[in-house]
């Protein structure tokens, strides 16, 4: 069935909230959770982990969509894992490299998975920069904006020549002001403040 990110995080996080206030270590609870729901975003049955549930997990796989897409919530849950568990910067290189990839064969250069990549390596960051408080933010009500604005309006589907036309190479200044704008609607974001 189809589940939006929104809906998944809550209990995920609340779950992680109370083994927290229970001892266990808030950071690896928020990685933990950050994975599972990374894994089922990606297409990875929940069986690997939980084997002897793998025929009823196998029969109600899950769909996660962010945004109303199947792909915004794959690069924000894979940038997120990797921010949290090698940082920000390698987080940021890989997305960055996915999309370069993609621009030469694949499904073309976005700017709109670029954001989501963004907001997932803010939300990896906060999990263990500030375990508690992402949690207590992400264990209540959340709507698909406050994880991610609307980007909608932004370039892609570019293959590299098209790319490298409209804004030349990464780090050139008509791609850092694309980039700068989605930084300040991610500023605004409720919870990747």
């Amino acid at each position: 069935r189809t589940q939006a990110l929104s809906q998944l995080l809550p209990p995920l996080f609340e779950l992680a909230r109370r083994r927290s206030a229970e001892g266990q270590n808030p950071a690896l609870e928020n990685r933990a959770a950050l994975l599972v729901l990374g894994m089922a975003a990606n297409g990875i049955g929940l069986g690997v982990l939980l084997p002897e549930r793998q025929a009823e997990l196998a029969a109600r796989p899950i769909r996660v969509t962010l945004a109303g897409r199947r792909d915004a919530p794959q690069h924000f849950l894979v940038s997120a894992t990797l921010a949290a568990e090698s940082g920000v910067p390698l987080a940021d290189r890989i997305g960055l490299f996915k999309e370069l990839a993609d621009s030469r064969g694949g499904t073309g250069f976005s700017f709109n998975d670029m954001a989501a990549n963004r907001a997932g390596t803010r939300l990896g960051a906060l999990a263990v920069g500030d375990p508690t408080r992402l949690q207590q933010r992400l264990a209540g009500v959340l709507q698909e904006d406050d994880l991610l604005p609307d980007v909608s309006d932004l370039p892609e589907g570019m293959n590299e020549a098209e790319f490298r036309r409209r804004y030349g190479a990464p780090g050139s200044p008509a791609y850092q002001q694309l980039m700068d704008d989605i930084e300040q609607r991610l500023e605004a974001t409720p919870a990747l403040r």
